[in-house]
């Protein structure tokens, strides 16, 4: 069992949009599969043109892992492809995406305040029904395996360097300034338990709500952005008080959750699927 703290240190000035890299490979189904990165460079349009090389690391599938590109069409629609790979990847093409393998069950620290608890309930509960992702809340914390509690001191993601070089208004809107998110995991990138914790000198502050949603659909998806540009999102900065996920958080968490990889994915091995999908479609 691997216990890793996700500590989202994010530069909040600058966003990517979207990647540009093509992959050369010739998978067929009815044979193994090998996703290889070739050694050239990957051109980084966002926030900056720049120039990468890619390292010689082999990914090896086999048929029945790779069974269910065929039917991915996320790789299809271009905007949606364009919103997950900002949400999911960012800059970072070493970036993995992240899965909830067990049933979510949520245990909410008794020390919350009821219209608290009562509010983000309603939020969760509110999350339609997705395939490969369940999630439900429930009185008995030895029944949870999602604890969000009100931390035993102040917790933020941002270091004191940060804070002090980061305008307060980006500070204040920011769900991570004084929320952090814990998970239990294996080496495949799928976790089975987690907590999330919130700092005591924040629980009256009139942004917990707003940050307290948006940091529990980060978590479904340990996404590397925590703001989107669609403004149907709860993670666009032109919402609040919003009291259910936006129409293309939904659409984006289906995506996400539609197949479960038997296999690390990073940004490098989530395009060479999006390539094998348009051989597919092709052949």
């Amino acid at each position: 069992m691997i216990y890793k703290k996700i500590v989202f240190l994010v530069t909040l000035l600058a966003f990517a949009t979207s990647y540009s890299q093509s992959t050369d490979f010739k998978p067929l189904l009815k044979t193994d599969y090998t996703i290889k990165k070739n050694v050239d460079t990957l051109h980084i349009k966002y926030p900056l043109h720049a120039n990468v090389t890619r390292d010689k690391t082999i990914k090896s599938k086999d048929t029945t892992a790779l069974s269910f590109v065929k039917d991915f069409d996320l790789f299809k629609n271009n905007y949606f492809l364009r919103q997950y790979k900002s949400l999911i990847f960012k800059q970072d093409s070493s970036a993995i995406i992240y899965q909830w393998k067990e049933p979510i069950v949520v245990y909410f620290d008794h020390n919350i305040p009821q219209e608290i608890t009562k509010n983000i309930s309603q939020f969760i509960l509110s999350i339609p029904e997705i395939d490969n992702l369940n999630i439900t809340i429930s009185k008995d914390i030895n029944k949870a395996n999602y604890y969000i509690k009100i931390a035993n001191q102040e917790v933020s993601a941002l270091t004191d360097k940060q804070k002090a070089e980061t305008p307060k208004d980006l500070i204040d809107t920011y769900p991570f300034s004084k929320i952090i998110h814990d998970w239990n995991g294996d080496y495949n990138y799928k976790m089975y338990s987690g907590v999330l914790q919130i700092s005591p000198s924040y629980i009256n502050d009139p942004q917990l709500l707003d940050n307290l949603k948006k940091v529990f659909f980060i978590s479904l998806i340990q996404s590397k952005d925590y703001r989107v540009y669609d403004n149907t999102s709860i993670l666009s900065s032109s919402n609040s008080n919003f009291s259910t996920l936006g129409a293309i958080d939904i659409v984006l968490l289906k995506y996400h959750y539609k197949n479960l990889y038997k296999f690390k994915v990073d940004y490098t091995v989530f395009t060479a699927l999006e390539n094998y999908y348009k051989q597919l479609a092709n052949d």
